[in-house]
C-alpha cells in the first residue's frame, strides 16, 4: 500500500533526478555556447552571421528557461507532472539546438 509519505519520497526522488539532469543540460548548453565563441565559428558571410546570432539567442533563452525549471523544482512551485512535461520539451529543444549548432560549426569551417 502506497502511503502519502511514500508518494512524497517518490516525488522528491523524481524531482531531484530531474534537477540533476537539467543541471547537466545547462552544462552542455554552456559548452555549446563556448563552442560558438571559438574563432573557428566566426561567420564569413552575412547569412552565417545571422544564423550565429539566432543560435546564440536561442541558447540563452533555453538556458534561462532551464534555470527557471530548476528553480521551480527546488521550490516545488508546480505539480511534478507539469514539470516533467516542461522538462521533456526542454530536452527535445536542446537536442534540436545542438544539431543546429553542430551544423553551423560545420558550415563555418567550410568557409575558412
Amino acid at each position: 500500500m502506497i502511503t502519502e509519505k511514500t508518494t512524497g519520497r517518490l516525488l522528491q526522488k523524481s524531482s531531484s533526478q530531474l534537477m540533476r539532469r537539467l543541471e547537466r543540460n545547462n552544462d552542455e548548453l554552456l559548452h555549446l555556447q563556448t563552442s560558438l565563441k571559438s574563432y573557428v565559428c566566426e561567420p564569413k558571410t552575412y547569412s552565417l552571421f545571422e544564423r550565429l546570432q539566432g543560435l546564440k539567442k536561442h541558447l540563452e533563452n533555453l538556458r534561462k528557461r532551464n534555470q527557471e525549471l530548476i528553480e521551480a523544482l527546488k521550490g516545488h512551485k508546480n505539480c511534478l507532472e507539469e514539470q516533467l512535461e516542461r522538462s521533456r520539451q526542454q530536452f527535445e529543444e536542446y537536442r534540436e539546438l545542438e544539431r543546429n549548432v553542430l551544423e553551423y560549426i560545420g558550415m563555418a569551417k567550410m568557409h575558412c
